[in-house]
């Protein structure tokens, strides 16, 4: 006998997240799809993060103090997460809960509201440190027994969260991240090209290299100045720096980021796709990551990728055929990596149509549809529920 049908009707994202990167931008990808089938999304995080999401998801966020804060501790998040989850809970009834951790203990506390809700919830984690801290057991124990389906954007991402919250190593599916592929369009990156150049008073055949991501020490952002440096000594080129974060009094104060320097730090922007087209290369200096958004996106764009092991630990074997890899993020390492890219047409046509590949198979099509079926595994969707 066929048993009850759950339909998902209200979704709602808790972000436990005090800044935007590529965790927010996937998570609102899946929100956007999930709403285009039907869905209603209700989106709640930190008010500080109010205005940046609503233009991201869409939609004005719920205003909760939800994000974790790390002068508070393990037991201090935990309580004030789940105290402040309870009455939306309440309030809102979703059917569901989408949990995006950009750490796997950031959403301890809204575990913990949701398991004694008996709200079923997709965690999905965007990182994990090399070498995890199992949380005690008091706090664990639970969480693992809530209705939680758990996915990590990638395999070595799977077994941290894993070894982290005690989870059996099976429990944790893996769905890596994906972009939509743009069509081609030379005219285009030709003009963008020419007047990212003029913009920044630089010829038109200035050599220009890309940073996209958080300047912060995890980014490896404390590299760029003397990367920049070096870059502009061995090649005449200028590294514009895109993004936000606790370095950037530090970068700005130094004397490559002067005007007319080798490094330009434009901060955010909502054309980083644009910038690729317009660069030479994309660099990504990182020490840890999960599954980044920004090489895809450079891959699909036939940008030039030199990256770091770490930065490409996902992709396993198949990294150092997608980018120049630089096994240890130094100064010297990705100047050299990024000098040969740039003068050695052979290889970089072949990192480029490797890495074009690897976005291709790695579309956001693809992504999504896991992430849908694994929500269907316990609600129906869209049209299947409008005939349930």
């Amino acid at each position: 006998m066929r048993g009850k049908v759950r339909r998902l009707r209200r979704l709602l994202v808790l972000l436990p997240s005090t800044d935007i990167g590529g965790a927010e931008r996937q998570t609102a990808m899946l929100a956007h799809a999930l709403a285009a089938a039907g869905v209603e999304i209700e989106l709640a995080a930190e008010p500080a993060l109010a205005g940046a999401l609503g233009g991201l998801f869409g939609t004005a966020p719920h205003s909760a103090a939800i994000g974790w804060r790390e002068a508070e501790g393990l037991a201090g998040n935990l309580a004030r997460q789940a105290a402040a989850a309870v009455p939306l809970l309440a309030r809102l009834q979703p059917d569901a809960a989408l949990l995006p951790l950009p750490w796997p203990t950031h959403g301890l506390g809204l575990h913990q509201a949701l398991t004694e809700a008996g709200i079923p919830s997709l965690a999905v984690a965007h990182l994990a440190p090399t070498e995890p801290e199992p949380v005690p057991e008091a706090l664990a124990g639970p969480i693992r027994r809530g209705p939680t389906a758990w996915v990590a954007v990638s395999g070595p991402v799977a077994g941290r969260l894993a070894a982290t919250l005690g989870l059996p190593p099976d429990r944790v599916q893996v769905v890596p991240n994906g972009v939509t592929v743009p069509p081609e369009d030379p005219a285009r990156r030709r003009a963008l090209r020419r007047d990212r150049r003029a913009a920044l008073h630089l010829p038109g055949d200035a050599p220009l290299i890309l940073f996209a991501g958080r300047l912060e020490e995890t980014k490896g952002a404390e590299l760029l100045p003397a990367l920049a440096e070096r870059l502009a000594e061995e090649l005449g080129g200028t590294l514009v720096a895109l993004g936000a974060g606790p370095l950037a009094p530090r970068l700005a104060a130094h004397p490559a980021a002067r005007p007319g320097g080798p490094l330009r730090l434009p901060g955010q922007v909502a054309d980083v796709g644009d910038w690729m087209l317009a660069a030479d290369a994309l660099v990504i200096p990182s020490r840890l990551e999960g599954w980044p958004l920004v090489f895809l996106e450079a891959a699909a764009r036939h940008c030039p990728v030199v990256a770091t092991a770490a930065a490409l630990e996902c992709l396993g074997d198949r990294a150092a055929k997608v980018a120049a890899l630089a096994e240890i993020p130094t100064i010297v390492s990705l100047t050299g990596h990024t000098v040969a890219m740039l003068r050695t047409p052979q290889l970089k046509h072949g990192r480029v149509t490797a890495a074009y590949a690897c976005a291709v198979d790695y579309s956001l099509e693809s992504s999504l549809s896991k992430y849908f079926a694994i929500l269907r595994a316990c609600h129906v969707i869209g049209k299947a529920a409008e005939a349930a």
